[in-house]
């Protein structure tokens, strides 16, 4: 076995050892065979999971980034509020299928980009109301309902448990606030 191969394994075996993956008589066992008896030194930052791990952070906080910007130009740039919105809206679009792309199999990851996506469509839609419906309650009401719905449905249909609660807590609000305006 080449060296660089060996060192992979190790690298990764001490990965391994230091986030209790496996017991850890396991990982000195297969250290030793890997080592065939001899102490080395491992960076564990070799590891193949460290460095997946660091780059998929990176992507996130990046992901993160961008959509705070977009967020934020939403309601601070009031010049050109069509292409804010257009942008926003393209940037949801493109980012759903960026999560697809990068987060096949992270959960975790996946989850916050859905959130994230949720969160800028409920921006254009208080924006768009803004703009163009702004003193219309009644209609900032219904595109308030219609967010949670569309949060309900997509938290049924992918079977996320914090869609579906954020949804129903949503239109739970909206109906508590609408009961008590009447009373």
């Amino acid at each position: 076995m080449n060296a660089q191969r060996k060192k992979i394994i190790m690298a990764e075996i001490h990965y391994w050892k230091q986030n209790k993956l496996l017991p850890e008589h396991y990982c000195d066992f297969l250290l030793t065979l890997y080592t065939q008896g001899e102490e080395q030194v491992v960076d564990v930052n070799d590891a193949i999971l460290v460095k997946e791990k660091k780059s998929e952070t990176a992507s996130l906080l990046g992901i993160v980034f961008f959509v705070s910007l977009i967020g934020a130009s939403l309601f601070f740039l009031n010049t050109i509020p069509l292409v804010t919105i257009s942008v926003a809206i393209l940037s949801t679009i493109v980012l759903l299928m960026v999560a697809k792309r990068l987060f096949q199999h992270q959960s975790i990851n996946r989850s916050i980009v859905y959130i994230l996506s949720a969160l800028l469509v409920l921006g254009v839609s208080v924006k768009i109301w803004l703009l163009f419906f702004e003193g219309q309650n009644v209609l900032l009401i219904i595109l308030l309902s219609l967010n949670c719905v569309l949060w309900l449905l997509a938290g049924k249909f992918f079977r996320l448990v914090y869609f579906t609660l954020s949804g129903t807590v949503g239109l739970a609000f909206i109906v508590g606030f609408y009961v008590m305006k009447l009373l």
